[in-house]
């Protein structure tokens, strides 16, 4: 799949400059009544693109498609009015002849959408690099595209063009290679970025990055005068970018709503799940009490009784009495007390999912030592791990990172405890790596591993591998979900590799501290 669509986006580029120098020398002309027809087909479809985009912005926000979608309306109106003062009803009413009015408010339009691909890609890039963040303001993203658009307007309407045709250059219309040079760059950030090798929409957001670079480029660049062959193709090959867009729209809209289908099939799992998870410590802690609570029917208490009413019991027999009725007490306090602990996990875990997606968890990040906080972790699954046979390692690195301690302590109970769930012999390695400016934590373990198909999945709310209530391991499918989450919230990313029936290594990333702030 990855390398088709490599081949794709050579084909595509490679395909479009080679075609451009077959036809170059094409005679074909267009009109102006042609013009104004494109542009207004152009119009509708960045229309389209944009609404799109913004309803899914406010479906499941996430800033990329908030640059996107209010790119593309900025861009509708640019090429409405486009078509508008260039259309032959409009000519005599405008400040500059057509010559220079359709060249330079055609740039605006291609500069407008090309700064907010740019935009895109930078905002995923900032969010994901920097843990202390500010909020996109969505207003201000608004505001800026109004301000753009409508000094575009003004500046069409009442201030005289220059030429926009420099036959003298190699480049007749050199003013495009401003546009070219942000696709470009938005183009090389969706590459790097990767999601295109499994997102369908990043998939045809690149390819339509590629025709809108190709477009301002090679083609428009050399146009020599209006509605010549270059300046047409260029105006076919921005419609044809734009439907790639809707296209990857429309297949991540239909991704978006099946993930919801899916979503509400985990809920009405993961309330079957819960339901059993509650059931069972509270029917142990239910079914102890009323023993607890009339302690005079319990065998030991019972045979203690019978002794002291025999008045030749020995003092020995009365202690080792006291003493059964006490181990006896003691082993239904423990599992009461052990089932109460799962609840509150349970409690806990809805909690801080509950914060989390209404954006209420608070992350305190501090100077945190790595090696210190998993050794700690690990001597609370010391005795666990030697009942179950399985040792634990660490392999130790001097780091401190900035993080919150006590979520980074949660995330590695979360991890530990999965590992050595999942594990019935062999091992469990824990390591860390520093990479570049963040530290790489690694988890690793000889258990059931996780299919492949689950990978992308395992860390959904509600998801499991094994849903049924009865499956082997127990738990809520709530655990991966909230540590990715907190791994995210504290600047981190965090990725599975496992085999079926070979063991996984859960490896997630934290910044390290600033050099300058510590010394080891």
């Amino acid at each position: 799949m990855i390398n088709l669509r490599v081949v794709t986006y050579l084909i595509i580029g490679v395909g479009l400059t080679i075609g451009f120098v077959l036809l170059r020398d094409t005679t074909w002309v267009g009109n102006e009544q042609l013009h104004t027809l494109m542009e207004a087909l152009a119009t509708l479809l960045a229309l389209v693109v944009g609404a799109l985009s913004l309803v899914r912005f406010y479906t499941k926000k996430n800033n990329m498609f908030l640059f996107i979608g209010t790119g593309f309306l900025g861009t509708a109106f640019l090429d409405g009015y486009h078509a508008i003062v260039t259309s032959a009803y409009f000519k005599p009413f405008m400040l500059s002849d057509n010559i220079s009015l359709i060249p330079w408010s055609w740039v605006a339009s291609r500069e407008f959408l090309s700064i907010f691909m740019l935009l895109s890609f930078l905002v995923w890039r900032r969010e994901t690099q920097q843990a202390n963040r500010a909020p996109i303001s969505e207003l201000n993203v608004y505001l800026f595209s109004i301000i753009f658009t409508l000094a575009s307007f003004l500046f069409f309407t009442f201030v005289p063009l220059p030429r926009a045709y420099y036959p003298e250059f190699v480049f007749h219309r050199p003013e495009e290679l401003l546009p070219a040079l942000f696709f470009g760059l938005a183009l090389i950030g969706y590459l790097h970025k990767g999601y295109w090798r499994h997102n369908a929409f990043e998939h045809w957001l690149v390819i339509s990055l590629i025709i809108g670079f190709t477009s301002q480029a090679v083609f428009m660049s050399f146009s020599g005068s209006l509605f010549d062959f270059e300046f047409d193709a260029a105006h076919t090959l921005k419609k044809v970018s734009y439907i790639c867009v809707l296209t990857g729209l429309l297949y991540n809209m239909f991704h978006v709503y099946t993930k919801a289908e899916e979503a509400n099939r985990a809920k009405s799992d993961f309330l079957n799940i819960m339901s059993h998870e509650l059931r069972t410590p509270l029917t142990v802690i239910l079914g102890y009490t009323p023993i607890l609570s009339n302690p005079k029917n319990l065998p030991s208490v019972k045979h203690m009784m019978t002794a002291l009413e025999n008045k030749h019991s020995s003092h020995q027999e009365t202690t080792e009495n006291i003493e059964a009725v006490l181990t006896e007490i003691s082993k239904y306090i423990k599992k009461m007390e052990t089932s109460g602990s799962h609840l509150l996990m349970l409690i806990n875990d809805m909690l801080d999912l509950s914060k989390i997606e209404a954006g209420q968890m608070e992350i305190h990040l501090q100077h945190v030592c790595a090696n210190s906080t998993i050794r700690s972790i690990i001597e609370q699954f010391r005795q666990i791990a030697t009942d179950k046979d399985i040792t634990i390692s660490l392999r130790e690195t001097q780091e401190i990172v900035l993080a919150d301690e006590i979520r980074l302590k949660q995330i590695l109970i979360n991890l530990i405890s999965n590992a050595l769930k999942y594990t019935d012999q062999g091992s469990i390695s824990i390591s860390t790596m520093r990479k570049g400016e963040l530290l790489e934590f690694s988890i690793a373990d000889t258990g059931c591993g996780v299919p492949e198909c689950d990978h992308q999945t395992v860390f959904e709310r509600f998801k499991q591998v094994d849903e049924t209530a009865s499956r082997k391991a127990g738990g809520t499918g709530l655990g991966l979900a909230i540590t990715k989450r907190l791994i995210e919230l504290q600047g981190g990313q965090i990725t599975i590799s496992s085999t079926l029936g070979h063991g996984s290594t859960f490896m997630f990333t934290i910044p390290l501290a600033p050099v300058t702030q510590y010394t080891i």
